[in-house]
């Protein structure tokens, strides 16, 4: 702060407390915080699945550090029109991307074709154990660094705070009349503690599960739940260390805080080589808590351990026997009521084979189309979020500020006339009088010879099987109802002798598509593709003079008397 001077205008700078907010001390020991945070999950994970995990730490100390920096940002006057949820999206999408090439980069591979194929279809598949596991972290580390930055910076002088003590101490007119309420920096204290403890207790939790080990159960043996080893692993370890004494440190710097407010709101003047004895003193204190802790025996040195050991063994075991004899006494009281429930109940039944009408088999999407838009719904909206952080830090200025500008004109633009001829193409539509020409009565839709590629090769075939029968019914030879493909096969053989073979080959197919239960290999669809363009062809001609009359009468049974079959 600057002292201002009364025959001058004071600037908002006067009423910062920049000896506190501008410290270095602080993000250090919170990057470091969140890193102990970090560091128990992750052991406990090391033992449950072999993963490549070098890279999470470092990652977690610069995701810490962003997350100090941009709320130290946040709280400056000039930055209030950044301030909301947009920004802090943004800062969680280049978290995860970046979290995203790190697994691939020093854990899993990059991906190759067949796996970029697999998230198109399946977008779920992005999302592997280890970025969701690693990522839950990771927005976890960094949520603490923006809590702890937010206490702190209300722990120092605010604004109002400055400029009432500061109108008071000049005399100016009409000081008396500020009325200002210092802020309860002891709750906020007492909120840093809370956040600080209950993490210590997930960091104790997890450093105690990965020393847990289970082993036995098989083959009749019993089940042996103790502790792997009685000395802590180095990483967890560090990380009990670590987060203690950052957190101390921490908290010895909040208490200064308060006793700073104190001081200044009842005009004490306070030498500066007491804040900096104040940081000194804690600092040693704290090492040499540490050094005498690093002194005491650890491992199994002693009885106590020993000891330590077996009760827990011991209390293990005991509440592995108390959830085995609940759940046996659980099966026997459900045992004898299966008797109700089963008795008379008739086996289930195989769900009917569906088979897709024409129609359905044209207008169904490819399987790859939902994750495309999916993607392009993601893209779209985490490179909003990405740009208002980019924005917000002043990174889109210059020449990639132009860049952007011209790329966003030229979407509009774009944009613009595919609205226009939509619209244009719309009202044609609209206007144009219905014909029936796109789909005849018998269900079966005209389907561009483009398009042939996509339809399956089953429904290939059934294609070109009721297109034969439309155009016979279009010469004259129409299929009754009553008879069967191979009845009809017949017919068109006697007026069309000239297509028997093609006929035939046909509707083997044919059948074969409409009642084979497996898949129908794509070699049938393109061998029956030439069989019926020859056939369509010698449909062009008139049917044979000769050919004899066909009887479309339905069949009765052949002994006399007996009526006909239903």
């Amino acid at each position: 702060m600057r002292t201002p001077i009364q025959s001058t205008r004071p600037d908002y700078r006067d009423f910062r407390d920049d000896a506190w907010v501008s410290g270095v001390f602080r993000p250090l020991l919170t990057a470091v915080l969140a890193i102990g945070l970090v560091a128990g999950p992750l052991s406990a994970y090391r033992v449950i699945a072999p993963w490549r995990l070098g890279y999470v730490l470092p990652l977690t100390f610069v995701a810490a550090l962003e997350g100090v920096y941009s709320t130290r940002q946040l709280g400056r006057p000039n930055w209030r029109d950044r301030r909301g949820l947009a920004f802090r999206v943004g800062e969680v999408v280049v978290l995860l991307g970046v979290l995203r090439l790190a697994t691939w980069l020093f854990s899993l591979g990059v991906p190759g074709p067949e796996t970029l194929r697999l998230w198109l279809v399946n977008p779920g598949a992005f999302f592997d154990a280890q970025f969701v596991i690693v990522g839950v972290l990771l927005i976890l580390a960094w949520g603490l660094a923006i809590g702890v930055t937010s206490d702190f910076l209300d722990l120092a002088l605010q604004a109002d705070e400055v400029a009432a003590h500061e109108s008071a101490a000049r005399g100016a007119a009409g000081s008396e009349l500020r009325a200002f309420l210092s802020p309860a920096r002891a709750d906020i204290v007492g909120r840093f503690a809370a956040r600080w403890i209950w993490g210590g207790m997930a960091v104790v939790f997890f450093a105690t599960l990965s020393q847990l080990s289970v082993t036995g159960g098989t083959a009749g043996g019993p089940l042996k739940v103790g502790l792997s080893r009685l000395g802590l692993s180095f990483e967890s370890l560090a990380a009990l260390i670590g987060y203690f004494l950052a957190g101390l440190l921490l908290m010895s710097q909040a208490r200064l805080a308060v006793l700073r407010g104190r001081w200044y709101n009842q005009g004490l003047a306070v030498a500066p080589t007491v804040l900096q004895r104040w940081h000194v003193n804690s600092a040693l204190a704290l090492l040499l808590v540490a050094g005498v802790a690093a002194l005491l025996p650890m491992a199994s040195t002693g009885w106590l351990s020993t000891a330590l050991y077996g009760l827990i063994g011991f209390l293990a075991r005991v509440v592995y026997g108390i959830l085995m004899a609940l759940m046996w006494l659980l099966a026997a009281i459900l045992f004898p009521l299966r008797f109700f429930t089963t008795r008379g109940q008739p086996e289930p039944m195989a769900p009917p084979m569906e088979i897709p009408s024409q129609a359905e088999a044209v207008s169904r999407l490819p399987a790859w189309l939902g994750g495309a838009v999916l993607w392009i719904v993601v893209a779209l909206i985490g490179g909003y979020f990405l740009l208002s952080y980019l924005r917000a830090h002043g990174l889109l200025q210059g020449r990639w500020g132009r860049w952007l500008t011209q790329l966003r004109d030229w979407w509009r633009a774009r944009w613009t006339r595919l609205t226009i001829a939509a619209g244009a193409i719309t009202s044609v539509i609209r206007n144009r009088p219905r014909r029936s020409r796109h789909q005849a009565g018998d269900g079966i839709v005209e389907v561009p010879r483009w398009r042939w590629g996509s339809l399956p090769p089953r429904e290939r075939i059934r294609y070109f099987y009721l297109r034969t029968v439309r155009r016979a019914a279009e010469r004259g030879l129409a299929r009754p109802p009553h008879k069967t493909p191979l009845e009809f096969a017949g017919d068109l053989e006697a007026s069309w002798p000239d297509a028997e073979e093609d006929v035939r080959e046909l509707t083997a197919a044919f059948l074969a598509a409409r009642y084979t239960p497996g898949d129908i290999p794509l070699a049938d669809a393109r061998a029956a593709q030439p069989v019926w363009r020859r056939i369509m062809r010698a449909l062009r001609e008139r049917p044979d003079a000769g050919r004899r009359q066909v009887d479309e009468r339905p069949r009765i049974d052949d002994h006399v008397g007996n009526p006909p079959t239903t």
